[in-house]
């Protein structure tokens, strides 16, 4: 289940929590993107960079035996010092190391390296009987608003798959059939609560905080757009 369906569905668990650890109080636009297609041939999801360690961690569940696995994994720590999958390189800038995978890799590897290092991101690349999975080799950063009444562009992850069970749960309130569906949150956190235990430690009340708002969800479905919103407590 994707982060936002947990959040409309009352079901927030550890890794939505953290989605939303690096907001202050605030309005937030174009977050969380989501751009279906459906063609002849299956479905086309593209997302914005928020979706990227679930869609690895969904199509890893899918992985037989082992598969050749392209993309870099961004963390500010040296994960080689932690993890027994071996790096091919690693590269430092700006205070962000970068874990180079050009190698084949099983599902133990891939959902272990997914389980052990939570607060990293896994620009990875690969493909299993289930579909493929292309993901952009940079930093994730926020999606940019497109030009006059241009939607912002959901273009960082791009998933192929003829599983149209997905749909359930990225395009969770939305009748079928359609064609091409667009969609775009805005968060709007209006108070955090801070652990007493955090208090006086400022980088863990950020990462522990719980943001409380509201989650607003645009939805264009073959042209005609719906809104949908529901309480945040993450």
């Amino acid at each position: 289940m994707n982060f936002i369906k947990r959040v409309f569905e009352k079901k927030v668990d550890e890794e939505t929590h953290r989605q939303f650890s690096r907001f202050s109080k605030g309005t937030f636009e174009n977050k969380a993107l989501l751009d279906i297609n459906i063609t002849g041939r299956g479905i086309k999801l593209k997302t914005s960079s928020e979706f990227i360690n679930e869609l690895v961690n969904l199509l890893a569940q899918t992985v037989k035996g082992s598969v050749p696995v392209k993309g870099t994994i961004f963390s500010t720590k040296n994960l080689s010092k932690e993890s027994k999958v071996e790096f091919s390189e690693i590269k430092s800038a700006i205070g962000i190391r970068k874990h180079i995978l050009d190698q084949e890799l099983s599902k133990e590897d891939l959902l272990y390296l997914c389980k052990t290092f939570p607060d990293a991101s896994f620009n990875l690349s690969f493909s299993t009987e289930y579909g493929s999975l292309t993901i952009k080799e940079k930093a994730p950063k926020a999606a940019k608003a497109g030009k006059g009444d241009e939607e912002p562009k959901a273009d960082f992850c791009v998933l192929y798959t003829e599983d149209s069970k997905l749909l359930g749960d990225y395009a969770f309130d939305v009748n079928p059939p359609f064609k091409k569906l667009f969609i775009k949150h805005t968060y709007l956190i209006s108070d955090i609560t801070i652990p007493s235990e955090y208090k006086n430690d400022f980088a863990m009340a950020r990462k522990m905080g719980f943001r409380m708002g509201k989650v607003t969800r645009y939805i264009t479905i073959d042209g005609k757009e719906e809104k949908h919103e529901t309480e945040l407590n993450a």
